[in-house]
């Protein structure tokens, strides 16, 4: 006769939560596109551009996404194997794709994913604290990153003619925000003080309940972190390089879901549809459903362009993050049904 250990059961409610989760969370990502087409093809002059698809580029546009993926897998396993977790890249960025679907699905500007990440790390063995450390600094070299090209493309942008000072000024400011946090989490770990326990108690994300893990996982990955900078002093500029790679390959991402499209767009408005993007994702909506399409529009509209243009490009962009939540949920769905190995020979107790 047998009987589940406490560690298996606790695996066995992670994996049953996770896919079921990752089920329910495939709705909104499926209703949002349907939702956004019937709003496209109200406007005669964008659904010309189905008939503009160029499928030829197709591959290219998933071999530029496969390397920026690879790229943050790689940036992952850089802090996992400082704190002495070997784990392939094709494993990580399954991970990684689980994550990102979940926080692009739930209203947290992405951070809801962070949990999911950190929860199926400790199911392949990994120490509860150490796997939200590892997740902590990993956002945090991706937030950087985020942080420096945000405003060197306005900027580039405002240069060209396009935008406004004011918006240049804003996203300035939200770029120092967010260099003044990283900093602040890399100089008090780096003097062996807490840093994300006072983060998290100023931020409040203690009061979200989608937040409410990594709140009380804060301390443990403070203790993490400051052993991992204070052993790894060089982790964290590859790291920033690494991210600013990624950026960069965005544009390329970018770039090639426009020619997919045979959509031609101006340098200016394709520097501030890309900043639009993520500003869309920071906006607390379900896979960012309208705020995507929404500032995509305004972009182009407030750019001289048509209004048809706008939507074609919140279309084109509307496909490419339904395809990936669809295959970051299908990882989920998979990595959670490889738990059940694990949850049987933790069950097994021979009589």
């Amino acid at each position: 006769m047998s009987s589940p250990t406490p560690a298996a059961s606790g695996r066995l409610v992670t994996s049953t939560l996770l896919r079921t989760r990752s089920l329910r969370l495939a709705v909104p990502a499926l209703t949002g596109l349907g939702a956004v087409y019937l709003v496209w093809s109200v406007f005669g002059d964008s659904r010309a551009a189905l008939g503009q698809l160029a499928l030829t580029r197709l591959p290219l546009y998933l071999g530029v996404v496969l390397v920026i993926i690879v790229l943050r897998a790689l940036r992952w396993r850089i802090v996992l194997e400082r704190l002495g977790i070997p784990l392939g890249l094709a494993r990580l960025a399954r991970l990684w794709l689980a994550g990102r679907a979940v926080g692009s699905l739930i209203p947290s500007a992405t951070l809801a994913g962070e949990p999911v990440r950190a929860e199926l790390l400790r199911s392949s063995g990994v120490p509860r604290a150490t796997a939200a450390g590892a997740v902590a600094l990993d956002r945090s070299l991706e937030l950087v990153g985020n942080m420096i090209v945000g405003p060197a493309y306005i900027g580039t942008a405002l240069v060209l003619g396009a935008g406004s000072r004011a918006g240049a000024l804003l996203a300035t400011a939200g770029a120092l925000t967010g260099i003044a946090t990283f900093a602040f989490v890399y100089l008090r770990s780096a003097q062996r003080r807490p840093a994300l326990v006072a983060l998290v108690a100023h931020a409040g994300l203690d009061r979200s309940r989608w937040l409410r893990a990594l709140g009380r996982h804060a301390a443990p990955a403070d203790e993490a972190l400051q052993h991992l900078i204070a052993a790894h002093p060089g982790l964290v500029p590859s790291g920033i390089a690494l991210s600013l790679a990624i950026e960069c390959l965005q544009l390329g991402e970018l770039a090639a879901l426009f020619a997919l499209f045979g959509l031609a767009v101006p340098l200016p408005l394709f520097l501030l549809s890309s900043v639009g993007i993520g500003v869309a994702r920071v906006v607390p909506v379900t896979a960012a459903l309208g705020s995507l399409e929404a500032t995509q529009v305004g972009i182009f509209v407030l750019g001289g362009r048509t209004l048809a243009l706008g939507l074609t490009v919140g279309l084109a962009l509307r496909l490419a993050e339904t395809l990936w939540i669809l295959v970051g949920l299908a990882c989920l769905a998979a990595e959670t049904a490889a738990m059940a190995p694990a949850r049987k020979r933790d069950g097994d107790d021979p009589a």
